[in-house]
């Protein structure tokens, strides 16, 4: 341990000296979050130029250590937009100019909108920029600011929603390495989104790091960057539970007088759990987060999904117990939509009950007179529902097997303000190009399949509801159909008889009417 002390001590050193014998060098570790954070760059009156004789600079939003951020007017498209410029002291550094566009060009393969777009680059009259989305709101790291600490439920909504972006990034191949509350976005719109790519990896892909640098902010550090061992994307799942942490307890997961011994402790100590430092946190909560922030990536979630799914499984009225050390940390598998305290369950119960007694003793009904003759009462088991585990979409037709997969998840994330929506056609039979496209369920676990909901805004709109065990890739594969509807309007449910399985494929035969061909789906429920 004191040789690794000696080490990351060396080599954090030997970084902070560079940056300041070398301006040229570019250092990203921060000891804190919003810290080390440099004035704007004198002489830059930017305000009125026009980039690329398209992008009209307006107003400096925000100053970093390699770029600065600018509100601008897209001239072309009339449309404001956000430019990233690199600072002018870079401009003779090749390997920082390469990694700033290789942001452009890793996040640009990202679609989703639970990421940032990147609409251009500009590299003109010794200028390097990024053109991206204009994003209307605030960071997570303003926010967390603002409240100290957040509600377990709006922790649940926001770490969803980063881990679903994650995902997508990770299947394009990937790694952020710099998640933090700086790089989350808060938008005015509900959205969730994640920004910065500007140290990503993409793998198989040289890595641009150069010898010593340790890349990333110190608190959100994962144990394999601070000894410069590989990464992938458990990586970022560690910084996701670490910035999850903060949100909901108030403070990081670790705490040291300097940058070094800040990195040094996570690598032989877990940091203390929620519920040590909180009265009352979820228990679900608690074990995503912890089992985040493992040491080891092994013992993190697989994937980015497998983190988004425990989340959306929170339960959030079973509270932690904080005598106990040692939980478990397999995710339950019921999902929820409000936070429930238990003294408003009690209270609740307590009214319902007296509500029933006295609606039983004054109305002459069939249940009434079934209490007082002694005859048993009949009573029916309220259908439970079933955890969803990921989402994807369907297209046999097409030669990826897929349509507007980076928003599948949005189907099922119990947001309403998200959604996934088939392609435009030409045609409300999918232009004649095929038979149907569809959205597959995958629950987390097997067993019998009562009903599917399906909120939609789409009118005039067809389905055929299927179950199987497995994912079958041919419609042929999925068996009979177990339900459809034809000419939907609003919200409907299926019911699909109790049928035995562990996924649901819902099967788009008609596209909705005019003016625009396509089909929108905001969420999706399925119980037993």
């Amino acid at each position: 341990m004191q040789s690794l002390a000696h080490t990351v001590g060396q080599a954090l050193s030997a970084c902070v000296t560079c940056v300041r014998d070398h301006p040229s060098f570019y250092f990203r570790v921060n000891a804190g979050d919003p810290g080390s954070v440099p004035p704007p760059v004198p002489g830059r009156a930017l305000a009125g130029r026009v980039l690329a004789q398209r992008y009209e600079l307006r107003q400096q939003l925000a100053v970093g250590g390699m770029a600065e951020v600018w509100e601008a007017d897209d001239l072309i498209l009339g449309r404001a937009v956000a430019v990233k410029i690199l600072h002018p002291q870079f401009a003779n550094d090749p390997v920082v100019r390469q990694r700033f566009h290789i942001e452009a060009i890793a996040a640009a393969r990202l679609v989703d909108p639970s990421i940032v777009a990147i609409y251009d680059t500009v590299d003109l009259d010794g200028c390097d920029a990024i053109v991206m989305e204009l994003v209307r709101g605030r960071t997570l790291r303003d926010f967390l600011d603002e409240r100290g600490a957040l509600d377990p439920i709006e922790v649940v909504h926001i770490g969803a929603q980063v881990a679903g972006a994650l995902a997508v990034a990770h299947r394009a191949g990937v790694i952020h390495r710099d998640i933090k509350p700086a790089n989350v976005l808060l938008s005015d719109d509900g959205r969730v989104l994640v920004t910065d790519f500007g140290i990503a990896k993409v793998l198989d892909e040289p890595d641009l790091t150069r010898t010593a640098q340790v890349l990333g902010t110190v608190k959100y550090l994962a144990p394999e960057q601070v000894e410069g061992g590989p990464v992938d994307g458990r990586t970022d799942l560690y910084a996701l539970g670490a910035v999850l942490y903060e949100a909901v307890c108030g403070e990081a997961p670790f705490r040291a007088d300097t940058p070094a011994a800040l990195a040094l402790a996570r690598m032989h100590r877990d940091p203390s759990r929620p519920s040590m430092v909180l009265k009352e946190i979820p228990e679900d909560l608690e074990t995503t987060i912890m089992r985040a922030l493992s040491r080891a990536p092994s013992g993190r979630f697989a994937s980015a999904n497998d983190m988004r799914a425990a989340l959306l499984s929170t339960r959030l009225d079973v509270l932690a117990d904080p005598a106990s050390e040692t939980k478990p940390i397999t995710p339950t598998p019921t999902r929820v939509r409000a936070k429930r305290g238990r003294s408003g369950i009690i209270v609740t119960l307590v009214v319902v009950a007296v509500l029933l007694l006295i609606a039983l003793l004054v109305a002459n009904t069939d249940a009434g007179k079934t209490l007082f003759s002694g005859q048993p009462a009949t009573t029916t088991t309220a259908p439970r529902q079933l955890a969803i585990s990921t989402a994807h979409s369907f297209d046999p037709a097409d030669r990826t097997g897929f349509e507007n997969e980076a928003a599948a998840m949005n189907a099922v994330d119990a947001d309403s303000l998200t959604s996934w929506s088939t392609d435009v056609y030409s045609t409300r039979q999918f232009g004649n190009l095929k038979t149907g496209v569809g959205l597959v369920i995958d629950l987390a676990t097997e067993g019998p399949i009562g009903s599917v909901t399906i909120d939609s805004p789409s009118s005039g709109w067809s389905l055929d509801a299927y179950t199987a065990t497995g994912s079958p890739t041919t419609l042929i594969g999925w068996g009979s159909v177990r339900a459809g509807a034809t000419n939907i309007r609003g919200p409907l449910t299926l019911d699909l008889h109790g049928a035995n399985g562990n996924a649901v494929l819902l099967w788009i035969t008609q596209l909705k009417e005019a003016p625009s061909f396509q089909v929108t789906i905001t969420d999706i429920i399925v119980t037993s």
